[in-house]
């Protein structure tokens, strides 16, 4: 029971514990509720922040990456790896890598090798450091290949203790980069020059503060400080301690001032010393942007360069040529002509050593014996002081030559003493080799000229001297009264034999223009005239035909014009005869005007143009080229072709131009258009009379003919007998002297080619020996219209030329120019006067004075001429004979001219001595003869 009892109260106890856990449960569970509800109630609070939080931090960002894109400087993020974690959008621009391309990169990839151990270090200290910030520069390579340098500054982000990131801001800092580098450079240049030169340099700003200063400036002027002492000081005190050394203190003061006062630069101002030195001093002001910052003083001391500028002057000198010309050789001898210097160059030109020549001889070793001669005439000079150039032949040590070209100077030492001479040899071998291969050359190519000339005078004579017989017999013909009948036959013959001889002129005008054998002369002749006598003839020559020839001259052309008038009257033939020749019915017109005058010249236009058959429009460039026909097939007129060709090489020639207008059918103008030098002084009628004498018959005496054809000989003697002239006639040259010697003749008419001896030897002949025709005038009758052949029979003594075929007026013209004297008549000797009229015109007064100037001052010269010919000093007689021979032409002595010509040929050369004597005794003889003509010409010009 008290089991039971003990149970119920335990029971009990039980209930009533149970009854106070529950009650304890639910205040528990009603606390747990509130608490859910609370907490339930607090998470959605707390969700409501969150999401407030991020939208902020997601605003935050948006506005923080906005912000990094504007800025330039490129912004970037790196891992402790090195790696880019972030990049900003500037690393496109800055780099050339796109934000994609850098995430992952290793920063350190992108800096160049040389900068990129260092950034690995930096990055290294700065983490294990703990350095928050630092800032550092180095060069990185773009993506295109560009180095750039960049300036970054990197802050560290960590978070418990460790390094999480690295962020940076990055900049181009190339162009200040690289203008620290010019400008570091320029410092140092500056600074290095300054220091190292060879002057006292002194700098002063705007304010007189001392810049900078060298320590050659403080030894110059003795100043017991150092340089950087003075930096910043006032330099006026400069100028005190430099006015107690120089010499002259007050001019120096007031030089200084002056240049401070102008501000313009000054170089070269010299500063003397009072210890004997000498200086240069510059002046140079400094600006920029025309503001005035200070000035630099330079002082140069100069004493040992004044002492020695004479001796570097003669060095440069010295050495000039070989330092410019490495292929020459030089050496020096001394007054003996012993080496006593010699170069390299010199050495492996003669192919001896150094050693091997110095002390030898210069002739003895080096010149071949036929040219010591002229080494010792250049050493002569050289004693002298004179320098020369020269070429010769030396000897090398194999015993081969070359020939070298020889600069030779005298050498003097510092005492002004010649001591000896340098020569500068240049190679000439392979020159004058090619010398030698042209001048072969050029006698093959001349022999050739000279076969060429001598069948055109072969052709010229064979051809001419029949023709000459032809064409003068058919005018004696005319004199025999013929019949109706013969005379139609004697005026075909006539005209074939001009067409022929036009053939040949033509053919032999053109050869002679071709090779510039053409002299033009010109002479005053009467303009108007000419083209009066033109007319005549043409309308002579046109009076059976259906053609007017007219002239239409210009009012002004009168008097007398200065011009070659035989060329002008070819080409006014060959135009007249080429509009004559394809005109059937119609007319032809000359116009002549003047152009224009200028200073020197008048220019006169010539036109001719007919009515005849015309030039076809294609074939007008053709009208000047030789041997081209323009004229239509068929028609009746042929020729050569050369007329029209010839007529524009005159014009050419006489420095002129020539057109042509034509249409076919409609005719054509031939328009050429010439120079005409003004005259100084019309003609003067006193100083000479060319008129012929109103005669019908020559007043010459005697002639005689020297010719071998036959037809000539009939011809010309048929002439002469008919103008009464008495003759003699002679078949060859040596038949010519024969006669010569054995009586007098007032001329002789000469041939050229003939047998047994031409005319040219029997001139010579004639004129070189003792007999009554030395000075008688001598014409050649030639068929050569050459002009060498000319030359060739003016230096053989011939006086004038009758060029084959000739007509009766023209052999009547030459005799009237060489009338009978008697002996004793200075054997025909006169005075030029057409020249004299072309020289002085009517000046009296400066004829006079020439005239006076001869008689007084040249005959005494030429007086002189044989002592020289004994004396044999042939290159003075040359030099002489060259300066004498114009002065003979300026008073009218043409036939002595021609004499001192020959005279000078001869005795250039002097192969024949008594050659040059016989023309220096002709010339005195022949002066001796014409002085008293020259008297009586003074008398005459001084009577008005």
């Amino acid at each position: 029971m008290e089991n039971i009892g003990m149970l119920k109260r335990r029971l009990a106890r039980e209930r009533a514990a149970r009854r106070e856990a529950e009650r304890l449960l639910e205040v528990k569970a009603l606390a747990l509720y509130e608490a859910n509800q609370q907490l339930q109630h607090l998470n959605e609070n707390l969700e409501q922040q969150i999401r407030a939080k991020l939208e902020e931090q997601r605003t935050n960002e948006l506005h923080h990456r906005q912000l990094i894109e504007s800025v330039q400087d490129l912004i970037f993020k790196v891992s402790p790896s090195g790696q880019f974690t972030f990049v900003s959008s500037a690393a496109e621009k800055m780099l050339g890598y796109s934000e994609a391309e850098c995430i992952g990169m290793r920063a350190t990839d992108l800096v160049q090798p040389s900068h990129r151990q260092t950034m690995i270090e930096y990055y290294t200290s700065m983490i294990a450091n703990r350095r928050e910030s630092s800032y550092d520069e180095f060069p990185i390579t773009t993506k295109d290949g560009r180095t750039i340098w960049i300036g970054q500054s990197v802050r560290l982000v960590a978070e418990a203790g460790q390094v999480v990131e690295m962020v940076a801001v990055a900049r181009d800092i190339t162009d200040r980069k690289l203008a620290e580098v010019v400008l570091k450079t320029t410092q140092v240049r500056l600074s290095t020059l300054i220091t190292s030169l060879q002057s006292g340099v002194l700098v002063v700003d705007e304010r007189g503060r001392i810049l900078l200063i060298n320590q050659l400036f403080c030894d110059i002027f003795s100043l017991d400080v150092q340089p950087d002492q003075l930096t910043g000081q006032d330099s006026g005190t400069l100028s005190e301690a430099s006015m107690r050394a120089v010499e002259n203190p007050e001019d120096f003061l007031v030089q200084t001032r002056f240049l401070l006062s102008q501000q313009q630069t000054s170089v070269g101002e010299v500063i003397n010393l009072k210890n004997g030195r000498i200086l240069e001093r510059d002046y140079i002001p400094l600006f920029l942007n025309e503001q005035y910052l200070g000035h630099l003083w330079q002082y140069t001391d100069v004493t040992e360069k004044h002492t020695a500028r004479e001796q570097i002057r003669r060095s440069e000198e010295k050495y000039r040529g070989i330092m410019n010309n490495m292929e020459l050789g030089l050496l020096e001898v001394n007054n003996e002509q012993i080496i006593v210097r010699v170069y390299e160059r010199c050495c492996q030109m003669l192919g001896y050593r150094e050693d091997e020549l110095l002390g030898q001889h210069l002739s003895d070793l080096l010149v071949p014996k036929e040219f010591r001669e002229v080494i010792d005439r250049q050493q002569q000079q050289r004693l002298r002081g004179v320098g020369g150039s020269y070429e010769l032949q030396l000897l090398k040590k194999d015993g081969s030559r070359i020939w070298v070209l020889v600069s030779g100077v005298p050498i003097y030492d510092e005492e002004s003493q010649l001591v000896g001479s340098m020569a500068i040899y240049y190679d000439l071998t392979e020159r004058k080799l090619l010398e030698t291969e042209l001048a072969n050359a050029k006698q093959v190519a001349e022999d050739a000229r000279q076969a060429e000339k001598q069948f055109l005078a072969n052709m010229s004579h064979e051809i001419r001297t029949p023709l000459n017989a032809i064409i003068g017999m058919s005018h004696l013909l005319f004199d025999t009264q013929p019949t109706l009948q013969q005379r139609e036959y004697i005026d075909i013959l006539k005209t074939s034999a001009d067409f022929l001889h036009g053939l040949i002129s033509n053919l032999l005008d053109m050869t002679k223009i071709e090779a510039g054998r053409v002299e033009v002369n010109p002479r005053p002749f009467d303009l108007a005239g000419l083209l009066r006598s033109t007319q005549k003839v043409f309308e002579m020559k046109l009076q059976d035909r259906p053609i007017q020839f007219h002239i239409m001259l210009d009012a002004r052309i009168s008097g007398n014009f200065m011009g070659d008038e035989v060329m002008l009257n070819q080409i006014l033939t060959n135009l007249v005869g080429n509009a004559e020749k394809f005109t059937e019915v119609g007319s032809i017109q000359l116009t002549v005007r003047i152009r224009h005058e200028d200073a020197n010249n008048t220019w006169v236009e010539f036109a001719v143009a007919d009515t005849g058959i015309g030039i076809p429009a294609e074939k007008i460039g053709l009208v000047f080229q030789k041997f081209k026909q323009v004229n239509p097939q068929g028609h009746k007129h042929k020729g050569t072709g050369l007329g029209l060709a010839i007529t524009k090489e005159l014009v050419d020639l006489l420095g002129g131009t020539i057109t042509v207008e034509s249409r076919a059918g409609h005719g054509s103008t031939f328009t050429f258009v010439l120079p005409f030098p003004k005259l100084i002084a019309p003609l003067n009628v006193n100083l000479i009379d060319t008129a012929p004498p109103v005669s019908d018959k020559p007043e010459v005496g005697h002639v005689l003919v020297v010719e071998d054809n036959l037809m000539n000989q009939k011809y010309i003697g048929s002439l002469l007998s008919k103008w009464q002239v008495r003759y003699t006639l002679a078949s060859d040259g040596r038949q010519a002297v024969m006669e010569a010697r054995r009586q007098r003749f007032d001329l002789i008419l000469m041939d050229i080619q003939m047998p047994v001896m031409n005319g040219y030897e029997a001139t010579v002949a004639i004129r070189n020996t003792h007999n009554p025709n030395q000075h008688a005038p001598i014409v050649a009758l030639t068929a050569s219209a050459m002009l060498d052949h000319k030359n060739v029979a003016l230096e053989a003594g011939m006086t004038d030329f009758l060029t084959k075929p000739f007509d009766p007026g023209q052999l009547m013209l030459l005799l009237r120019q060489y009338p009978h004297s008697e002996p004793g008549e200075q054997n025909g000797l006169q005075l030029d006067r057409n020249r004299l009229t072309e020289l002085y015109g009517d000046d009296r007064m400066a004829a006079a004075e020439m005239f006076n100037t001869f008689l007084t001052s040249i005959v005494p010269d030429l007086l002189q001429l044989p002592g020289l010919c004994r004396q044999q000093n042939w290159p003075e007689l040359m030099r002489q004979a060259h300066k004498l021979k114009p002065t003979l032409g300026m008073v009218g002595l043409t036939r002595l001219e021609n004499t001192m010509h020959r005279l000078e040929k001869a005795s250039r050369h002097a192969a024949d001595p008594d050659l040059v004597n016989v023309y220096c005794q002709e010339v005195v003889t022949t002066l001796q003869e014409a002085i008293p003509l020259i008297e009586d010409e003074v008398q005459l010009l001084n009577e008005t």
